[in-house]
């Protein structure tokens, strides 16, 4: 099958670029012929995966997605392909992989955290009224033959803001690669990586992967220090983008324990080297960082607003905020869990509930809906 992939970034860092890379690599591996349309990307050693430049014009984020959504377009039109696939919003696509969920529901519940000024200019921005209509061409127009929602959270989002029939959504989990991410890792890594950060063994390692803070609840989670009941914690930042000006929710002596590190691509070392995952979202259509911290044995605090909170078990493979804002209910989880008994046993359900989530299972799903598409 010839498969075109439209995706702005096809790049290492981050968890749904990490996931587009292993869902398009697995694609290959079975033998299908992949074409990745791209503005940045990472060199792929697989013969079966190209890659195509599409530009963009990165004056500003109207601009960026308005001229990728175009040149896109004509990208795509240059050759013929069974299934084009596109993980963006664009105007030429067979599936639209709604990995950044329902852009509408996204605004709905920001605006509940923002000022009024803000909620005002929030409304008017151009570039919020072309990523809505570009979705609502996407949903509601005819050219789009499914719509995959990467979380029943996200369906529920798509149909409730959207008119279109409920069997046009389909929704498919993402994949996690299950030996890249491993609790295995801690041997190799833990001890080497802790030394680097100048975390002592006795400290408890708090880990956040994200970027895009505002939406990630960063803001929360550092509030948060300040309730935990027990001092020794050490709080770990892998992200991009302008982090400092949430430290200063934090006080001087709280801001001496929490450490920024920029994207890293090596990231299943830092997973590796922490005691725990917290990633409090105020809108996370699924959160792959949450399946790799899963997949790498470290229990996890996130929200009622992150998709992956439907495969949860709460006190079974971590804790599920009903509101992310509430930073004494996150200090709370955050100081029950920083107890070794407890957290050892939730290492080993994280696990076996990540373990259901295979690239392979993604990729098999996908390409029966490819199938069904095209009349195979």
């Amino acid at each position: 099958m010839k498969i075109a992939v439209i995706r702005q970034k096809f790049v290492n860092y981050g968890g749904a670029e990490r996931f587009v890379a292993g869902y398009t690599n697995q694609l290959a591996n079975m033998g299908h012929e992949v074409h990745i349309f791209a503005n940045q990307w990472t060199s792929s050693n697989n013969p079966n995966i190209n890659i195509h430049f599409v530009r963009a014009i990165k004056r500003n984020s109207f601009l960026r997605v308005l001229s990728f959504a175009w040149f896109a377009l004509r990208s795509t039109s240059s050759e013929s392909f069974d299934i084009i696939q596109s993980h963006e919003r664009t105007w030429r696509q067979d599936v639209y992989r709604a990995g950044d969920g329902c852009h509408r529901e996204w605004l709905e519940r920001r605006s509940r955290y923002l000022p009024f000024i803000k909620r005002f200019f929030c409304r008017f921005s151009l570039f919020h009224q072309l990523i809505l209509g570009l979705e609502k061409r996407i949903f509601e127009h005819g050219g789009c033959k499914k719509i995959i929602a990467i979380s029943e959270m996200v369906k529920r989002d798509i149909l409730k803001h959207y008119q279109l029939p409920e069997e046009r959504v389909k929704v498919v989990y993402n994949g996690v690669h299950l030996d890249r991410f491993n609790p295995s890792n801690r041997e190799c890594f833990r001890d080497e990586l802790r030394q680097q950060l100048r975390i002592a063994d006795e400290e408890v390692m708090l880990l956040f992967v994200g970027s895009g803070f505002e939406r990630k609840g960063l803001e929360y989670l550092i509030k948060s220090v300040q309730y935990i009941n027990k001092k020794n914690w050490r709080l770990v930042l892998v992200g991009k983008g302008k982090w400092k000006r949430y430290l200063d929710f934090a006080s001087k002596e709280d801001q001496e324990k929490i450490t920024h590190l920029e994207p890293i691509d090596e990231i299943e070392k830092m997973y590796a080297a922490a005691d725990l995952f917290i990633l409090p979202s105020i809108y996370e259509p699924f959160g792959n960082a949450n399946l790799e911290a899963l997949a790498s044995g470290l229990p996890i605090i996130t929200s009622r607003s992150c998709g992956v909170a439907e495969i949860i078990t709460t006190q079974k493979e971590g804790i599920i905020l009903e509101e992310p804002s509430d930073s004494k209910a996150m200090a709370e989880a955050i100081g029950y869990l920083m107890n070794t008994k407890i957290r050892e046993p939730m290492r080993q359900s994280a696990r076996l509930l990540a373990e259901k989530f295979t690239q392979e299972r993604n990729a098999s799903e996908m390409l029966q809906i490819y199938k069904t598409l095209i009349g195979v």
